[in-house]
């Protein structure tokens, strides 16, 4: 999943492992993806699309 930082482009996230690139970061993570839509709205840090990938279902 994409996420944009619009206020800080160069935020990075220590606690997360996230760091954005000219206000740009992807993440796979779904805990991760979760976390980043919870940070304050002061930080400007907003979900951009895309869908981290499901995990593997086991064929029965």
């Amino acid at each position: 999943m994409k996420f944009t930082s619009t206020r800080y482009r160069q935020l990075v996230v220590h606690d997360l492992g996230v760091s954005f690139v000219d206000g740009e970061a992807e993440v796979t993570d779904k805990a991760t993806a979760e976390a980043l839509r919870g940070l304050p709205a002061e930080l400007g840090v907003r979900a951009a699309g895309g869908r981290p990938p499901k995990a593997s279902v086991a064929a029965d």
